[in-house]
């Protein structure tokens, strides 16, 4: 199974968001433009590479607002 499918499958969604470079710096990431990153609660997975990253932290994670 593929880890997309797998995110999905435990309650994870698509973050439709910006992410900001201070994110893929603090995990040293030099493949920001594979990232796909997926939100459940206040946790964010990275599956863009095979590092995997995750983190708790908000901080560089911003919501669009649905104004529609």
């Amino acid at each position: 199974m593929k880890l997309k499918e797998k995110l999905k499958e435990e309650g994870y969604s698509r973050f439709r968001g910006a992410v900001d470079a201070s994110v893929y710096e603090y995990f040293n990431c030099d493949r920001s433009w594979k990232a796909e990153w997926y939100l459940k609660e206040d946790h964010f997975r990275c599956c863009g590479c095979k590092e995997r990253c995750e983190t708790s932290d908000p901080e560089g994670f911003q919501l669009f607002l649905d104004l529609g």
